[in-house]
């Protein structure tokens, strides 16, 4: 298989993989069944990816724990800030904001290919580099506060208010966490901060168009999605 990042450097948070799977794509399924596999080959094939670079997680609360989800649009849902839906532009945000273990890396896989629908991110090295040091140091505290994803919630559980902190500098470089829709603040320099923040993900936007057989593997620390 061929390995490129989408940038063509060694340090994106974000790779693409292509050709990594060739395999035969049954119909598009109409409705979400956690107990149905659309595409066994497909699965095994991620999963595959998943023992090489770690191991695949799921969450009980989302999809009933599956390992590999199945996303494909969903006429019920199609204007919610869901995976599944098809007439809204999702937020950014990195995987599962909220969660004390968030993924460390978010693996799509494209079975059938739209040239009209581009996946975003935006890498938090490009990020930082639109935010004054002031704005970085409020980023880096704890006034700032998400909720549980709509995903989780799908059976009438509870959401929650968590507190996070978006930026942390380590000796590596910058990790992020972050929901363009479900962070707020909690202090008024924490407000402005976010504003800031939200223009700084926008203005770092890209846009890669997958292919059929195309894998994209996004560093979940680094970017959003």
């Amino acid at each position: 298989m061929t390995l490129a990042t989408v940038s063509n450097t060694s340090t994106s948070a974000v790779t693409l993989i292509a050709d990594y799977f060739t395999g035969v794509v049954p119909p598009t399924p109409l409705v979400t069944n956690a107990d149905h596999d659309a595409c066994p080959a497909a699965t095994r094939a991620l999963l595959h990816f998943a023992d090489d670079i770690g191991r695949a997680v799921g969450y009980d609360r989302e999809q009933e724990g599956r390992l590999i989800q199945d996303i494909f649009p969903v006429k019920a849902a199609e204007r919610a800030q869901v995976s599944t839906s098809s007439k809204v532009m999702l937020g950014s945000h990195t995987e599962t904001a909220f969660h004390p273990h968030k993924p460390r890396y978010v693996v799509l896989l494209c079975l059938r290919g739209d040239s009209q629908a581009a996946t975003t991110y935006s890498d938090v090295n490009e990020i930082v580099q639109h935010l004054t040091p002031e704005q970085l140091a409020v980023l880096q505290t704890d006034e700032f506060v998400t909720t549980v994803d709509p995903s989780f919630m799908t059976h009438g559980e509870p959401d929650a208010r968590v507190a996070v902190t978006p930026l942390t500098r380590r000796h590596h470089g910058w990790t992020f966490v972050y929901d363009e829709l479900l962070m707020s603040a909690t202090t008024s320099r924490a407000r402005s901060a976010l504003s800031a923040l939200h223009a700084a993900v926008k203005f770092a936007s890209r846009r890669v168009v997958l292919k059929a057989g195309e894998l994209l593997v996004i560093d979940n620390d680094r970017a959003v999605h």
